[in-house]
């Protein structure tokens, strides 16, 4: 029973970490000019943004989530 509630958190905090990588990678890209234009740090439309994720990168943000979650509830227990 131990190995599985750690493996059902590890893989709850590995769908978490996945969901804030593809946050901070595709997000934050887009939002960010458009911030620092309205605060008047650049030029209203001086940069362009562009933003692309790969499956590859979303897999590995996973699977380290699903690592580090796992790994703390064996040590928790």
């Amino acid at each position: 029973m131990r190995y599985l509630t750690a493996a059902g958190f590890g893989v709850l905090t590995g769908i978490a970490t996945a969901i804030l990588w593809m946050v901070v990678r595709f997000v934050l890209p887009l939002a960010l000019p458009i911030f620092l234009s309205r605060t008047g740090a650049t030029q209203p439309g001086s940069e362009g943004a562009g933003a692309i994720i790969g499956s590859g990168s979303i897999l590995l943000a996973a699977l380290l989530g699903f690592v580090g979650g796992f790994v703390w509830m064996i040590w928790r227990r």
